[in-house]
Order: structure tokens, then C-alpha cells, then sequence
């Protein structure tokens, strides 16, 4: 038995355009049974999405796509994405924010903003202006800080021409050559423990998006779920990854990875209902969502 998810995907709030409401609306459309908001490693959108979804009749997930890294500091740097699905019931009382990953997004977006504010700095006073008239943004408080997609939206519309500057710049946000080891210098298997301790499940996304094939395989076995359908993913390329998912009798998910700038991919396949329930920890009744 399947579920029709959509397990994956972004907002504003990191590097997609919707609105929390929006992108649950946009599912709610499309006939979602059960769906999730994974921004970059910060957890902002999940109250509202949750409200949202809650009022559609929706099974909603709260999730994150936490950044690690392949070889951090060395040759052959790249980042490593893991998904991290907490069971509805955090959602109850103050829950949530008490989990350690959520802490850490707060931090995220604390550093974000000293980025953005930090890349304005070395601007020409003139263009400085045009993008943060009267220090405007310095005021904003760091969740309502403009996120990588709406800095970028921001760039574009004011001076386009500034756009490989901020492009170049922000890049150092996740790489060892700027600031943030604490954050984003974790091998993969620190960021799945870390999930774990959270008490979410991990699910690796888009596994065939690596460069380091052995090491990803490693990874692959490491952690307790797959991502197997996604738009990064061709057909034949998921259906290799949902295989291997039920021959290491792992978990997999089916998701879009949306972000608002292209096409949006329908998840040509459901999510299996042990998926969800391991994912609830049986504590959602899934009974009225099921589908075949």
C-alpha cells in the first residue's frame, strides 16, 4: 500500500519562492494525502505549513534537508543532503522547538544574516543603497531575514549586474573556506546521528546526485531510508534506488524536491505506508489517507 506524497520539497524560507501556505495549497490541489516541508536546515516553515495542512485534512511531516559534507576541506569537497522526518506528535505543545536540529537552524539563520549584511558592506555606498535602503534589512530580525532565493530575487530585480558578486560570495556560507564548520562541517554520518538523536528518521536525498559513488554507497547503508523518487531522479535511475531500498530492506520516500523555479514534477509513485507509519511512529491513524 502507497501513500500520495510529497515528502520533500521548499520555501521562501530557504531556497524555494512559496509561501508555507502556498506550498501546501499547491498540494492540497493536486490531491496530496501526505506531505512535508524539508527547507535547508532550518525548520521556520513548519508551524505554518503544519496549520495549513491541518485545516486541508492533510497528514503533515515536519521535516528538514540537513547539509553535510563528502571530504570538507580537502579535494573533491561537496555537500551531502539527509533528510530528517520527525513524527507528527512533535508538533504538540513546545515540542518541536526543543529539538536539537531546530536550535541549529536558528543559528543558520543568525549567520545568514551576518553574511548578506557582511557582503553589503563591501558594496559601493550607491548600490549598497539601492538593495538596503536606509539599512532596512539590517533591522530584520533574523527569521524574517530574506533567505537565499528571495536575496537572490532581490539582487536580480535591483542590479542584475550584481548578481555574480553575491553569487561568488554566499557560496562561502556552506564551504570550508568560509565561517561555518560547526554548522555545515559534518560527515554524513554525524548528521543521520544527530537526526537520530532528535528522534527523526533519515532518509538520504537524491543519492544520485554525489560524486563519490563508494562513499555514497556507505552512506546508503548507514542510513534508514532512501529517496527514490524526486525530479533529480530519471525513471529508470528510481527505479535502481527502489531496488536497492528493498533488497538492504531500507525505507524510501517519493518527493519532488520542488523549488518553485521550474516545472513542478508530479512523484510518479506513492510512499509505502511502513514508511510513513516508521516516520509517525504509528502514532497518526493513516487509516483514511491510504491509497493503491
Amino acid at each position: 500500500m502507497y501513500v500520495q506524497t510529497d515528502l520533500h520539497g521548499h520555501t521562501l524560507h530557504s531556497d524555494g519562492r512559496a509561501t508555507p501556505e502556498e506550498y501546501v495549497e499547491f498540494r492540497r490541489q493536486l490531491g496530496m494525502k501526505a506531505i512535508a516541508v524539508a527547507d535547508h536546515d532550518l525548520m521556520a516553515a513548519v508551524r505554518p505549513a503544519a496549520a495549513a495542512a491541518a485545516r486541508a485534512g492533510m497528514l503533515f511531516i515536519p521535516a528538514m534537508e540537513v547539509t553535510a559534507h563528502l571530504h570538507y576541506g580537502a579535494s573533491g569537497e561537496e555537500q551531502f543532503h539527509v533528510l530528517a522526518y520527525y513524527p507528527h506528535a512533535v508538533l504538540e505543545g513546545f515540542q518541536l522547538e526543543q529539538k536539537f536540529l531546530y536550535k541549529r537552524g536558528l543559528k543558520v539563520q543568525e549567520r545568514w544574516k551576518e553574511l548578506v549584511l557582511e557582503w553589503l558592506s563591501g558594496l559601493a555606498a550607491e548600490d549598497r543603497e539601492l538593495l538596503d535602503p536606509a539599512g532596512e534589512l539590517s533591522k530584520k530580525p533574523a527569521p524574517t531575514f530574506p533567505a537565499l532565493q528571495s536575496m537572490i530575487l532581490l539582487v536580480v530585480e535591483k542590479k542584475r549586474e550584481l548578481f555574480e558578486s553575491f553569487r561568488d560570495f554566499h557560496q562561502r556560507f556552506w564551504h570550508s573556506s568560509g565561517p561555518n564548520k560547526d554548522l555545515f562541517g559534518w560527515t554524513p554520518e554525524e548528521a543521520i546521528a544527530a537526526i537520530r538523536a532528535d528522534g527523526a528518521v533519515d532518509v538520504i536525498a537524491h543519492p544520485t546526485r554525489y560524486r563519490d559513488k563508494e562513499r555514497t554507497a556507505k552512506v546508503i547503508d548507514e542510513a534508514k531510508g532512501i529517496e527514490v523518487y524526486t525530479s533529480r531522479h530519471k525513471a529508470e535511475v528510481a527505479e535502481s534506488f527502489r531496488a536497492l531500498a528493498e533488497a538492504k530492506g531500507k525505507h524510501w520516500t517519493s518527493s519532488s524536491d520542488d523549488h518553485q523555479n521550474a516545472k513542478y514534477a508530479m512523484p510518479p509513485c506513492g510512499t509505502p505506508v511502513r514508511t510513513l507509519e516508521r516516520i509517525c511512529k504509528q502514532t497518526f491513524k493513516l487509516e483514511s489517507i491510504l491509497t493503491i
